[in-house]
């Protein structure tokens, strides 16, 4: 049943209002287990339930089969959860999929009318057969060698059941390939170069330019358990990552001319007994299933799931109006959301966000070179070194989240170790428990296949090192399942897929660890009770450093690879005029380009690295080819990124525990609502007294560690009074009706908490000074031949200064001698009590409620007409 958006937004609006009434109650934090039983560390990463959770039936064979997709609508690139019930356990012969498993995919296209009962698209317009896409094959014994599961092959002109109708017959090979119609009209027939020769530069095997072994979403196997039910979380990609599908944009011609946008699906062919699979071909049912899901026979009982997306076609049309925002990629998903409600509010213009680092957010606010964005979003606020008294800088919170350490780890089980254990092979680990300790293992190329790129370097300090944190006592006794489990990727279970960019959240994490007192004295050298040493150029003593500089000294706000071991392979080629280029820490394990990516890649699992040796490479460019994604049933991948991202992608977050907390029974806490909340309480004010900002040592039980709270910040005075008005109403919408939990446009997307109540009141007051604020007036000369009278009370006012109003006047109206103490930020103008706050976590009530006096009518967004006058810059230069 579908529900309009105006009773969807009620709803969630009031279960927002639940969930965070709640919160006060179900702040426990989870602790580590002791026993290694096989699926302690939990076998259910399924995604919750949505308004728009779809439940399908299969037919024929598979008339039991029940598949349910948690969500189908306000779709964007995410992943969404498939489960299922009534399957027959997948079997396995010589390879771990021989029969009775699903293969899922993505598609396009209008019902083609085959199957009324479960309308769905034709099988040519759907994404599928490239996760073998290389010249070679990497099937590694995961499907049964030399068959067409992995392919869009769908026959053979020597097949007993070849029909040259069903699809296009290659004259070289007599294959019969299902072609894949892209949403514009092109079709890709063969998907691969028969004639492809590796030797001869410039030819290309795979031949679909909408898809490849890299950018496919295709599952091509989901195992079933053996109670008839399995899971998998299945990334939907919109036209802007497949733009053969075009999801989401209006991109289908239409026969009277024009666009539209194609209806979308996701597909789920169920395989069954190979047996049946393979009838029609001279592949025995011993062989496994040999055929394509593609193919007629398995199509037929397909079940199709239809999709609706967020439309990417925006009607945020950027132009010479837009306000820009810049900032770290903490509020991008939330202001994503946000950007689409506020574009369609009158009067107001699109708002344009840009990533880029905290440090050089704050930089531009203060520049005041014209273009420079008029808003920032940082952590922490600007240096009061750098502040101008004369423009002072407002702060508004707009966004809970946290940096977190992501994984996607499937259980390969030791071998002849544990029946149970094996029951549960490829199963997806749901928690994990990490120190401060050991993320700061993960940190510093510290385990023993962080530097042995290709070979091991000579380095003493690694002799008695783990390989990676599977083999690692410190991680085992938190973790005891994995005593039972191996990995087929240390370097990948060794270190994080993250991003090289400075940020406050690099800092943030760094300062947690370097909090920890069993964090702090490994890293200074000391080794850990289990023997494990600190790569010495990342030790924080001078003296056991090897470069003879203590490192993290002050904290760093990025994460170095500093490592400078690099791989050199052999000349190759006729008198070794082939040098391949070097294997460096960033080659090995590459940086991404964001939080967003580092989550996307851990979804996919693919590091992005390029080490596979081409052997008949032509030239030193080509020596080294992209490793592409891990093997499926064994995936292993740890990355740094942000709670929104890892939400957005399906990924599995782990639960740290907090620095300090280092007894036998420490807690680990999860980066949930409660716990990102909890983070909020335990933050103290620092540097501004407004500006709330981590504090690794707080005793708050129930915090999770690495909650970061981002800010939006501007400098009013530097801003023409229509930017000014328009800053202050995308506060007013990010903070208010922004801050209600949901996927539909406008709403706080998963990952983030809402702000808390006083918080959200902080931000009304600070919409309110963005709007109203004014130059303070310069103070009175006192004549030097008559000095003020001795009144008893300290300089600027009756208690301390601390009611010194605006323009350095006290409540009595006796102008002061001196000067006052310059602002450093908004609420300061509107009500400067606040500055006489104590700087710790009392400030948050006291600031409330100063702001609630201050700014009630500020809660709900501007909605008037747009201003046909844009005001009179000052004199610093407008945002325009």
């Amino acid at each position: 049943m579908t529900r309009g958006p105006s009773v969807r937004r009620a709803r969630n609006a009031l279960l927002a209002v639940v969930a965070v009434s709640a919160v006060a109650f179900i702040a426990t934090p989870a602790t580590g287990q002791t026993d290694p039983s096989p699926g302690s560390a939990g076998i259910d990463t399924s995604l919750p339930a949505t308004d728009s959770q779809v439940t399908a039936s299969g037919s024929g064979p598979f008339a039991d089969l029940r598949v349910t997709v948690n969500q189908t609508s306000d779709l964007v690139n995410q992943a969404v959860s498939i489960t299922w019930t009534g399957g027959v356990p997948t079997t396995k012969g010589s390879s771990r999929f021989d029969g009775h498993y699903l293969q899922i995919m993505q598609c396009w296209g209008d019902p083609d009318g085959t199957h009324p009962e479960n309308p769905g698209p034709p099988p040519e317009q759907c994404v599928q057969g490239a996760t073998d896409a290389v010249y070679g094959g990497r099937n590694l014994g995961i499907f049964p060698a030399g068959g067409y599961a992995l392919e869009r092959i769908v026959s053979r002109r020597d097949f007993p059941n070849f029909d040259p109708a069903a699809g296009f017959v290659e004259d070289t090979t007599g294959y019969s390939w299902m072609p894949f119609r892209a949403v514009g009209g092109a079709v890709v027939n063969s998907h691969y170069d028969p004639t492809f020769n590796p030797a001869i530069v410039g030819g290309s095997y795979w031949l679909n330019p909408y898809f490849n072994a890299i950018t496919t979403n295709e599952i091509a196997g989901g195992r079933t358990r053996s109670n008839g039910t399995g899971a998998e979380l299945f990334e939907v990609t919109t036209g802007l990552e497949s733009s053969g599908l075009g999801c989401g944009q209006q991109v289908q011609p239409l026969p009277s001319g024009g666009l539209r946008v194609p209806r979308c699906w996701i597909v789920i062919v169920p395989r069954g007994d190979p047996e049946q699979e393979n009838d029609g071909t001279p592949f025995s049912a011993s062989s496994g299933t040999f055929t394509s899901p593609l193919s007629p026979a398995a199509w037929e009982h397909r079940i199709a799931v239809p999709l609706d997306f967020n439309p990417i076609d925006t009607s945020c049309e950027l132009s010479d109006d837009q306000l820009r925002i810049a900032g770290n990629e903490l509020p991008v998903p939330a202001v994503s959301s946000w950007q689409q409600e506020l574009c369609a509010t009158p009067g107001l213009p699109p708002f344009a966000y840009g990533t880029i680092g905290d440090a050089g957010a704050r930089q531009q606010l203060l520049s005041g070179v014209a273009g420079a964005p008029g808003m920032v979003a940082v952590a922490r606020p600007v240096d009061a070194s750098a502040l101008d008294a004369a423009n002072p800088v407002v702060y508004a919170p707009i966004s809970v989240s946290g940096v977190v350490i992501g994984f996607n780890v499937e259980r390969n089980p030791v071998p002849e170790r544990n029946a149970a254990e094996e029951a549960l092979r490829g199963i997806r680990v749901a928690e994990l428990n990490l120190t401060p300790r050991l993320v700061a293992k993960l940190l510093t190329q510290s385990y023993r296949q962080q530097t042995a790129i290709k070979s091991q370097p000579d380095y003493a300090w690694v002799v008695d090192n783990p390989a990676h944190l599977g083999l690692d006592p410190d991680f085992v006794q938190f973790n005891p399942e994995f005593e039972l489990l191996q990995t087929a990727s240390g370097k990948n279970f060794g270190g994080l897929v993250m991003p090289s960019r400075n940020s406050d959240g690099a800092q943030q994490v760094w300062g947690w660890v370097l909090a920890d007192p069993e964090a702090r004295a490994w890293l200074a050298g000391e080794p850990d009770p289990f023997g494990m040493q600190v790569n010495p150029l990342y030790a924080t003593t001078a003296v056991a450093n090897s470069t003879g500089v203590a490192f993290a000294d002050p904290a760093p706000d990025l994460f170095p690879k500093s490592d400078p071991y690099c791989y050199q392979a052999a000349p190759r080629g006729p008198g070794g005029a082939i040098v391949p280029p070097p294997l460096c820490g960033t080659d090995w394990l590459p940086y991404t380009q964001s939080f967003r990516d580092a989550a996307r890649l851990t979804r996919l699992a693919d590091d992005g690295a390029r080490t596979s040796e081409d052997p008949s490479a032509a030239s030193a460019d080509r020596v080294y080819r992209p490793d592409g994604p891990q093997t499926l049933g064994s995936r292993t991948m740890l990355a740094l990124t942000d709670s929104a991202s890892a939400h957005q992608y399906g990924v599995q977050t782990a639960r740290l525990s907090r620095a300090g907390d280092d007894g036998a029974d420490r807690s680990f806490i999860a980066p949930d609502e409660a716990g990102l909340t909890a983070g909020v309480e335990g933050m103290a004010a620092k540097l501004v007294p407004t500006v709330l900002e981590p504090d690794p040592l707080a005793d708050a039980p129930a915090a999770y560690p690495l909650t970061a709270l981002t800010y939006a910040a501007t400098t009013p005075l530097s801003l023409d009074q229509a930017a000014r008005d328009d800053y202050a109403a995308f506060v007013e919408y990010a903070t208010g009706p922004g801050q209600v939990s949901g996927r539909e446009l406008g709403q706080l997307p998963p990952g983030y908490a809402p702000l808390p109540p006083l918080l959200r009141t902080q931000a009304a007051a600070a919409a309110k000074a963005i709007r109203e604020m004014q130059p303070a007036a310069s103070p009175p000369v006192t004549p030097t031949a008559s000095p003020p009278i001795d009144s008893g009370l300290p300089s600027g006012g009756t208690d301390g200064g601390a009611l010194t109003e605006p323009g350095g006047v006290d409540p009595g109206g006796t102008p002061p001698s001196v000067a006052p103490t310059p602002p450093q930020d908004s609420a300061s103008l509107l009500a400067t009590p606040i500055l006489a706050l104590a700087r710790n976590r009392l400030v948050l009530p006291a600031l409330a409620i100063i702001a609630l006096l201050s700014g009630l009518g500020a809660l709900e967004i501007t909605k008037r007409p747009r201003r046909l006058s844009r005001g009179t810059p000052s004199s610093a230069g407008g945002d325009r």
